[in-house]
């Protein structure tokens, strides 16, 4: 590949970035990933805007799932008025079975709505896929992103230009 960047997954906005299993065994995730976007002002974007990556290869090494949370339908009306209220049961599958629900989901393909990661190396990752909508939690001991080529501004570009920003 003609880029990678190493370890480095907050040099990317991963906002509607979609994700397909490529392969995953021995706690090694390989994806394929359109969509994905790469912040101007390093290395490898050498472009006056972020911009979008053609497809993108990101392979994890060392992948832990820590915890799955599927989606709970939300509802307004009696009897808490205009409230958003569930009464569905907050599920949060640990371990083996949050790796099994994360993994199943990656490999029906799924669409990103934020990938963040907190001050104690644990990443976050809300996005749908089989699930309408789920939540995990994860770390890795190695992530690679690997591309060939850009396609185009990132789509939010035009929104900061817009803005004026």
């Amino acid at each position: 590949m003609r880029y990678s960047s190493v370890n480095l997954l907050k040099d990317f906005e991963f906002h509607d970035a979609q994700m397909e299993l490529v392969s995953y065994n021995d706690k090694k995730l390989i994806m394929n990933v359109k969509y994905l976007n790469i912040h101007n002002g390093i290395p490898q974007n050498t472009f006056d805007s972020d911009m979008e990556i053609d497809i993108a290869k990101i392979t994890i090494d060392g992948l832990s799932v820590k915890s799955f949370e599927p989606g709970r339908a939300w509802h307004t009306g009696e009897p808490f008025g205009n409230f958003l209220y569930t009464d569905m049961p907050l599920l949060v599958f640990k371990g083996k079975e949050a790796e099994k629900k994360f993994i199943f989901e990656i490999n029906h393909g799924i669409t990103v709505y934020e990938l963040w990661k907190d001050d104690n190396g644990l990443y976050y990752i809300n996005a749908c896929g089989a699930e309408p909508w789920f939540a995990a939690q994860f770390f890795f001991d190695f992530a690679t992103v690997e591309w060939n080529k850009y396609r185009k501004a990132a789509w939010y570009e035009t929104f900061k230009k817009d803005n004026g920003s």
